[in-house]
């Protein structure tokens, strides 16, 4: 076998056991192609940017627009804005979509007193709650830089280059969907742009590389709290 197939049989082999990094055409700037919801009428694309909203009306429960590729380990970034500041959104991972519309699963909270938290939607509730509970590292009605790194049972979120949850959760989901949420209740628009998805990601964040990384993991609680509101 000449060294040139030697490469690509390797090639072929990685890749079929997902151990290679590899970015994926997540969201393409134009329409939702790629994308479903139980009521499309929330959901739209404007400027590059995929929004949620019914602009003045009340959002009628939790609204999920849902990427129909599962993800195991991977890194995801994007930018998010959210006007009214106190309204409440939030970024679905490793999470099962619900035929009556509810979605199961992590969720990347965002909403004021709950960016950067790790909440578990219609499961354990309340995972790992941000301490910056004033809000200082977030640009309110502004765009945001949410990132958001899973790999095993291993996670972390980060907002504007701050590391805000690092958990370890031995029983958590492996794989899921991911999926960007308007929540129900007030009138409110929440936008999501820049999305990239990266499969199989090296373990570094916020400039962390994984040695930093695991030495600020913390264990997921064994119970759960139900905040209000959710």
């Amino acid at each position: 076998m000449k060294l040139h197939d030697i490469f690509l049989s390797c090639l072929l082999l990685l890749l079929g056991h997902g151990l290679l990094s590899a970015k994926e055409a997540f969201f393409n700037g134009k329409d939702l192609s790629g994308w479903s919801a139980e009521d499309m009428s929330y959901w739209s694309v404007q400027n590059g940017a995929i929004v949620g909203t019914k602009e003045e009306q009340k959002i009628q429960g939790n609204q999920f627009l849902w990427y129909d590729k599962k993800v195991k380990n991977f890194k995801l970034t994007l930018k998010v804005k959210q006007v009214p500041f106190a309204a409440n959104a939030g970024i679905q991972f490793r999470s099962q979509r619900e035929p009556n519309g509810h979605a199961v699963g992590y969720q990347a909270d965002i909403g004021k007193g709950w960016w950067g938290s790790l909440y578990h939607e219609h499961g354990r509730k309340i995972l790992a709650k941000n301490k910056d509970k004033e809000g200082k590292n977030l640009n309110p009605e502004k765009w945001n830089k949410y990132e958001i790194l899973a790999v095993g049972h291993r996670i972390w979120l980060a907002i504007n280059g701050q590391i805000t949850v690092a958990l370890r959760d031995p029983i958590g989901e492996l794989e899921g969907q991911i999926s960007l949420q308007v929540h129900g209740g007030m009138p409110q628009k929440v936008i999501y742009q820049d999305l990239t998805l990266e499969r199989n990601p090296q373990v570094k964040m916020v400039g962390m590389n994984e040695t930093e990384l695991d030495k600020i993991l913390k264990r997921a609680p064994k119970g759960f709290i139900k905040p209000k509101g959710k």
